[in-house]
């Protein structure tokens, strides 16, 4: 489908607070009425990953004052529902922050999408996600509202209105297509704009009271910028939010894919802005990193091989990121933890805590001198394994940070923001009732055995022959590691 060629209509309104903004771009829109009726049931889903605060998550005000607009137009019900990052238990992080009881005394009725039952969608004209899973509770409102926080990403440059759908998903479909290989039929930017096509929601209302510069989704600085945005359109809201960040016309990755498949109008020039002007509240944000730069300075080396955007580097650069609460101190002392990403990451140094992450680490370095020779390392009174797998496509289940915590224990937590929270592994998935097995999709369980099993077979391929006393590695590998050896050393040739 070509881009579209018919006009939007966004509204920016600004308030004291969130409520205020909200109410001021809904008057500029016309009002709320026009999708909400008397009697509906509305579904308002926003970004909540995890337990963190504002500007991670979603705002509870947000969530309040839109309860309220839609009970003035007469809804019957204002639904909240969310599914938080695949692994994490949503219930669990609403109660810990308090958002449960905060979104029932807003007279809203929290849905944990995971308890809920799922409905099964085919769409075979999705470039990759030909089939999902929905929410029951989303499939059935008569009105359902993406309610995105504005943040930079650094595998999508953005995080807005079609990112957030992601959280609709059930965790196995997450797990799918978490990667950038359009080549072999799989994108992460591709994948989203799939879920906008099979489950477009009615409208967009981005909390940009506080936006996140920087490292975010969960790592980014606060921008305060006193902003709601709204629209029936999700592609032009985020065009217009991409606009106020300081993004040039359909520089976002998802915004522009969204427009070029049609699924909405993310060209500036086609979209009619009411209230607030852009150019009086536009702001240059910072850009989200998400290659390691070889240098990252708190305890931690990555060796990155051919690597996925949006897949193994992005989780890895959240624990990058992560790693500045508290890594520095141990690290000094037991030295760095090494970790291996993407396919043929040059070899880590000898006598080294080394993690392996990702199926395309673990298929290509079966013959690295730490497998051959299993070893325990670490100080004498507390000596560890020296490698540890971490298998997936990317490894979306939580249990990677505890196979991580247990390899360097003695270190500070490596995801030490996530202490106070209880992690739950998800063992199973329900879907809707009558859906065959096998049209279900892949079913997504960490596998213990991944790593030896692949390992064999890709031993048994009878690959080039490698050196193992100094870990030679040859061809274009070889020029990416020296390559990066150079960068590592100040760049000089």
């Amino acid at each position: 489908m070509p881009p579209i060629d018919r006009r939007a209509t966004v509204a920016i309104g600004q308030g004291d607070d969130r409520i205020r903004a909200l109410r001021a771009a809904f008057q500029a829109l016309g009002g709320i009425g026009q999708w909400v009726k008397p009697g509906h049931t509305v579904l308002l889903k926003p970004n909540m990953m995890t337990a963190m605060g504002t500007p991670t998550v979603t705002h509870v005000d947000t969530l309040r004052g839109l309860a309220e607009l839609c009970k003035e137009a007469g809804a019957k019900r204002v639904l909240v529902g969310e599914n938080s990052v695949c692994g994490m238990n949503t219930r669990t992080h609403f109660e810990f922050a308090g958002l449960h009881d905060a979104l029932a005394r807003c007279g809203c009725e929290v849905v944990y999408f995971e308890e809920d039952d799922w409905v099964y969608v085919r769409r075979d004209e999705n470039f990759c996600l030909k089939d999902l899973h929905l929410p029951k509770s989303l499939v059935e409102a008569d009105v359902w509202i993406t309610v995105p926080v504005a943040k930079t990403h650094e595998a999508t440059d953005t995080t807005l209105g079609i990112k957030n759908l992601h959280g609709v998903l059930a965790d196995e479909d997450k797990a799918r297509h978490h990667r950038g290989r359009p080549e072999m039929g799989s994108s992460l930017h591709e994948k989203f704009v799939d879920i906008l096509l099979a489950a477009k929601p009615t409208l967009c209302v981005c909390d940009m009271f506080h936006a996140a510069e920087g490292q975010a989704p969960a790592f980014g600085d606060i921008v305060e910028m006193g902003l709601c945005v709204a629209s029936a359109d999700t592609v032009a809201c985020d065009a217009v939010v991409e606009q106020l960040m300081g993004f040039d016309n359909l520089e976002g990755s998802l915004t522009r894919c969204a427009h070029q498949r049609g699924a909405g109008q993310g060209d500036i020039g086609y979209i009619d802005v009411v209230g607030e002007p852009i150019v009086k509240h536009r702001r240059r944000f910072r850009r989200a990193l998400w290659r390691p730069t070889g240098n990252e300075g708190y305890g931690l080396e990555v060796y990155s091989g051919d690597v996925c955007h949006g897949g193994c580097q992005m989780l890895i650069r959240y624990i990058i990121d992560a790693s500045k609460l508290g890594f520095q101190k141990d690290a000094r002392e037991l030295g760095p933890l090494y970790i291996l990403c993407g396919l043929h990451p040059p070899p880590p140094p000898d006598d080294r805590f080394v993690v392996v992450y990702g199926d395309c680490a673990i298929y290509s370095t079966w013959h690295y001198s730490y497998r051959q020779k299993p070893r325990m390392v670490g100080p004498w009174w507390k000596p560890r394994p020296a490698y540890v797998d971490v298998p997936g496509c990317c490894p979306l289940g939580l249990q990677w940070l505890w196979r991580i915590h247990d390899l360097v224990r003695g270190y500070a937590s490596v995801m030490s923001f996530l202490d106070g929270i209880r992690i739950y592994e998800s063992e199973q998935y329900t879907f809707a009732k009558g859906v065959p097995p096998e049209k279900n999709p892949r079913r997504w369980h960490y596998d213990p055995a991944f790593a030896r099993r692949y390992a064999n077979e890709i031993r048994d391929s009878h690959p080039p022959a490698y050196v193992y006393a100094n870990e030679s590695i040859k061809g274009d590998t070889f020029l990416l590691w020296r390559e990066q050896q150079r960068l590592r050393q100040g760049g000089g040739r």
